[in-house]
Order: structure tokens, then sequence, then C-alpha cells
């Protein structure tokens, strides 16, 4: 599920390592658990527009647990697919699988047990659907992004991050088990998200990509078309979310006006990413971003709740 949610990893070495925070930090760097946060936040707005009124206790916690196993699990098989690239990159060299204190096979048994693990939560506690949703995200992210795209072309992140998409569905699918108009709207405003968050990161972090031999579209067709790209994305992005309230029935003029606002303040910092393709203006948007993905769905949240 690629979102890009950036995380030094190349945190200074402790010349002595307690064994048991060195245990915690290595596994923390397999799972992920800050970027399947967003993936978590994405699910929950379907979960309650697919109920209509607020969801089983149980049925939430499920839910949002196995769907974050199910993430977890894919960047498992992420860093075991990409340890050899991941030794040549500075921001990647220190993960637990390139610098040797998890073996592989070890990483792979822990990323099998936690899908399985989560296609049986959410098919027992929601539905079949919902699994399905949270498997195809891991497949997509496995096999169509990291494994097919991401190593032969800069369009990767266009195709394989549908596999960051299917919070919404997932919400849905287990709230009212179907997938109705606005869970594709949901899903959509996350797919063109995803290429102007992303590539946002990659001009930061343009030479590691390029150390890794990594087609990233900043690599490949320099930060001033990057730049260009963002802002075509971007616009896509405001036009989904700004539709989204046409889309559901239960948003209102809370979610109308704020969606503009929040809008008009993306669109000014890609433009002065498109003006200034340069790394600070880079990771400024790339986590303003971030806050503007949660904040839509926080906004999407309490405007159902007046509603």
């Amino acid at each position: 599920m690629p979102f890009g949610f950036y995380e030094p990893e190349n945190r200074p070495k402790e010349r002595f390592p307690n064994p048991m925070n060195q245990f915690f930090s290595d596994w923390n760097l397999l799972l992920k658990p800050r970027v399947s946060s967003l993936v978590l936040a994405t699910a929950v707005p379907g979960l309650y527009l697919g109920s209509q009124t607020s969801p089983p206790g149980m049925l939430l916690f499920a839910t949002l647990f196995g769907t974050f196993l199910m993430s977890s699990a894919s960047f498992i098989f992420n860093q075991v697919i990409e340890k050899d690239k991941d030794a040549k990159m500075k921001r990647t060299a220190n993960r637990p699988i390139p610098a040797g204190r998890i073996s592989s096979p070890k990483a792979l048994a822990v990323g099998f047990i936690l899908m399985i693990l989560s296609f049986a939560i959410l098919y027992y506690f929601a539905n079949l659907l919902a699994a399905l949703c949270a498997f195809s995200a891991l497949v997509a992210y496995v096999f169509l992004y990291t494994i097919l795209l991401k190593p032969r072309t800069h369009q990767n992140i266009v195709i394989g991050g549908v596999a960051g998409c299917v919070g919404p569905l997932i919400g849905y699918a287990a709230a009212s088990n179907s997938l109705p108009l606005p869970s594709w709207i949901l899903f959509l405003m996350i797919f063109l998200w995803t290429p102007a968050h992303f590539w946002a990161l990659a001009i930061f972090l343009k030479e590691d990509y390029s150390d890794a031999n990594f087609p990233m579209l900043p690599v490949v067709k320099g930060v001033k078309e990057t730049g260009r790209s963002i802002l075509f994305y971007t616009v896509l992005y405001v036009c989904s979310v700004l539709y989204f309230y046409w889309a559901e029935p239960s948003m209102g003029t809370l979610y109308l006006i704020s969606a503009i606002l929040l809008s008009a303040a993306i669109l000014y910092l890609s433009f002065k990413l498109f003006l200034n393709p340069e790394p600070k203006f880079a990771r400024g948007f790339f986590f303003f971003s971030i806050l503007h993905l949660f904040l839509v769905n926080i906004l999407i949240l309490v405007d159902h709740a007046i509603a």
C-alpha cells in the first residue's frame, strides 16, 4: 500500500544498542505502523458511510485491525523483495533485512501469518468482500507495484498506487457488503492524490532512488517535469474532493466550504512547487498532502455525523 509516508530510517546507530529496543525498532521498520495509519484513516469514513449510522464497535475494531495486518504483511513482502536495492540507498540501508538483523525467511513467515490472519479476521467479523478487498491491495502492492512496475517504469506509482486506495472499499464492504458509487469516488480521490504525494517525496529523495536504479519520475524526467505532473494530479485530486459533495448525499455545507479552502491551499503549494521544484518545497508539499488527506477524511466523518 504505497503511501509515501516519509520515515527517517537512516537513524544513527547506537554504539551499544539495547536488545529489546533493537527488536521493537526492527519490527517497527518492517511493519510500518505510521504508514498503515493513513490507510486506516481512509477506511473509517467508508465504515460510517456504509453503515449509515455508527458501526458496531467489534466490526470497527476488527476491520481496522484486519486492514492493519494486511497492510503490514504487504510492507514485509515489499522489503524482502527489495532488500538488495534497499542496501544501496542511504535511507533504507539500515533496514533490518538488508542490514542482516532479520532474515528473509523469518520475515516471509511473519508476513504470511499476518496475511492469513488478516483475511480470517475480515472474513469472520465482516464479510468475504471486505477480506477480498484487503487481499487485492496486498496483491496489487506486491506484484503489480513492487515486482512489475517499480523497477521498470517511472509511471509505477500511477498504476501501482491502486494498492493504497482500497481503504474506503474495505470500510464500505465491511459495513454494507457492497461497493456503492461514493466508495469508488473515495477510491478515485486517493488514486489521484497518490502520484502527487509520492513524487514530492521522490524529489527530495532523488539521489537515493538514482543510487538504487529505481526509475522514479524525477530521476528519469527531471524535477521540472515532476513538478508539472504534481500540479496536474493535484488539480484532478481537488476535483474529486469537491465532487464527493455531490456524490454523497450526507455531505453538507461544512464539508463543501472546508473542502474548497483546503483545496485552495494544496493547489497553491503545488503551483509553488511547479514554479520552484526544489527539495525544500517538495518536502513542504509532501507533508501538507498527508495532512490534507487526513483532514478531508475527518471532515467527511464530522459532516456525516451532523447530517
